[in-house]
C-alpha cells in the first residue's frame, strides 16, 4: 500500500492553501459551536438559579396565604358557632355543625386528592424502562 501512495516513503507532505483555509473554516465553525454552547450552559444556570429563588419566594407566599386563610376560616367557624348559638342551639350542637361541616370538606379534599395522585405514578416513564428503552410498536410506523 505504500507503493501506491506518492510521497508515502517521504512522509506525509505540506497541505495545500485551499485545504488549509477549510481546516481553519471547520475550527472556527467548531470554536463557534462551542462557545454557543457554554453560552447556552451559562444561560441554563442563570434560569435555574432564577426558578430557585423564584420558587423559594413563592412558597414563602404560599405559607403566608396559608396562615392568613386559616385565620379567616377559624374566625368564620367561631362567627357560625355564634350564629348557631344565637338561634337557641345548644353548644354541642353549635359546635357539631361545624365540625361536621368541616371534615366534610375535608374528606372530599382528600378524595380530590387520591384522584389527581393517579397520576404522579410515571406510569408511561415505567412502562417504557419495562420494554427496555425501545419504541412501542405503533410509534415505529410512524414516519
Amino acid at each position: 500500500m505504500a507503493d501506491t501512495e506518492p510521497g508515502a516513503a517521504a512522509g506525509a507532505g505540506k497541505l495545500g492553501d485551499d485545504t488549509q483555509a477549510v481546516l481553519q473554516a471547520a475550527r472556527d465553525t467548531a470554536g463557534a459551536y462551542v462557545g454557543a454552547l457554554h453560552a447556552l450552559r451559562q444561560l441554563f444556570a442563570a434560569e435555574v438559579g432564577l426558578a430557585r429563588d423564584a420558587l423559594v419566594q413563592a412558597l414563602v407566599f404560599l405559607l403566608l396565604a396559608m396562615v392568613m386563610v386559616a385565620t379567616a376560616y377559624g374566625l368564620l367557624t367561631a362567627l357560625l358557632v355564634a350564629g348557631i348559638r344565637s338561634l337557641g342551639a345548644p353548644w354541642p350542637l353549635a359546635i357539631a355543625i361545624p365540625l361536621l361541616l368541616s371534615a366534610g370538606l375535608a374528606w372530599l379534599g382528600v378524595l380530590r386528592a387520591k384522584s389527581l395522585l393517579r397520576h404522579a405514578d410515571f406510569e408511561g416513564t415505567r412502562r417504557q424502562i419495562k420494554l427496555g428503552l425501545q419504541g412501542l410498536p405503533d410509534q415505529d410506523a410512524a414516519p
